[in-house]
């Protein structure tokens, strides 16, 4: 025992690397509070949500049984184009979040990341999902602090484009409209007010230097918000090209759509269910079974989620092979010949 302190001075242990998680204290009686309650209202949405769709299908027995479709191919080519378009904004959008935080990853990688991590959102409770996207970005130097919070803020922008977005088009009908303007305004105001809210955050988490807001580049933080907005009008596209090619849909037609994919959208982030499976559908079907007939509306519903599984398998098989290509041969993680080096960002 005398001659262990020379051994660990001889042989000493390793710094830790940039992506080691950096030292969090032990949850707050406060924090479990708030995660308490969020478990609450994520339970409260989804039996809520089940109980409106079952009155619903009891309302409606009859169509529900009854699928007419009217079918124009040629609206495929615009919903795939939409598709692909949205699927290569998205992880952009997120690379963006980590450049705002001082670290840059090549477009390759990024796309490689955000599609291998996305294959697991299908698995119960979505953690598996996160750990994953934490452990990918990890791999390619970022601090899991970084990554974890980048996470965070892509939720966040991601349902407040939703929110504004839905309380724009969902009808009265669905939600009153005091509650669409209520909903609406605090949508767009904490969109515009974020890079500010984020400095806010980064300030009180004293003991994650990563987050400082000195380090926080509200340039790179604004052209995020930007992407993800655009990313959710070629999702609404998408949907709106879907729907033409299987329903007889009119110009008329294009805001309830609009509306009823948010609804939904919004339904699937805060329910219960891992990637909004089954929730999503059923609202889509509610919202639209006064203009189409429920069993038209629910095929709708059922056809966009296969058509986004089938599009995420592509992505998915991308970026295995975008994968082999960047990572091949000898060289340091996150640079390749056409791939720029991870590490930090400039300031800007």
């Amino acid at each position: 025992m005398a001659d262990r302190p020379a051994r660990d001075a001889a042989h000493p242990s390793p710094p830790p690397s940039p992506s080691d998680p950096s030292p969090v204290a032990p949850p707050s009686a406060a924090s479990l509070r708030r995660r308490r309650l969020l478990a609450a209202v994520r339970w409260a949405v989804g039996v809520a949500t089940l109980v409106v769709i079952a009155r619903i299908a009891v309302d409606q027995a009859d169509e529900l049984s009854r699928v007419d479709l009217d079918i124009h191919p040629g609206w495929l080519v615009p919903a795939a184009v939409f598709t692909v378009a949205a699927g290569l904004v998205l992880p952009m959008a997120w690379r963006h979040v980590l450049a705002a935080y001082g670290w840059r990853i090549g477009r390759g990688r990024a796309l490689r990341v955000w599609c291998l991590s996305q294959a697991t959102r299908y698995l119960p409770t979505g953690l598996v999902a996160v750990a994953s996207r934490v452990s990918l970005t990890a791999a390619e130097g970022v601090p899991r602090s970084v990554a974890a919070a980048s996470l965070a803020v892509e939720t966040v922008l991601l349902l407040g484009w939703a929110a504004l977005v839905g309380a724009v088009f969902i009808p009265s009908s669905v939600i009153p409209l005091p509650i669409r303007v209520i909903v609406g305004t605090g949508a767009a105001v904490g969109l515009a007010t974020l890079p500010w809210s984020l400095r806010g955050v980064g300030a009180r988490l004293v003991r994650v230097p990563p987050l400082a807001p000195s380090r926080l580049r509200r340039r790179e933080l604004i052209e995020s918000i930007g992407l993800f907005g655009l990313n959710t009008a070629l999702r609404a596209g998408r949907f709106v090209a879907l729907a033409a090619a299987l329903l007889p849909v009119t110009g008329d037609d294009v805001p309830l759509l609009v509306g009823a994919a948010y609804a939904g959208v919004i339904a699937g982030m805060v329910g219960i269910t891992p990637a909004g499976l089954g929730v999503r559908e059923g609202v889509i079907a509610a919202v639209l079974a006064d203009r189409f007939g429920l069993g038209d509306a629910a095929a709708l519903a059922v056809a966009l989620r296969a058509w986004d599984f089938v599009f995420e398998l592509g992505f998915l098989g991308a970026a295995a092979w975008l994968g082999r290509r960047v990572t091949g041969g000898p060289g340091r993680p996150g640079r390749t010949p056409t791939d720029p080096v991870s590490g930090p960002a400039p300031d800007r």
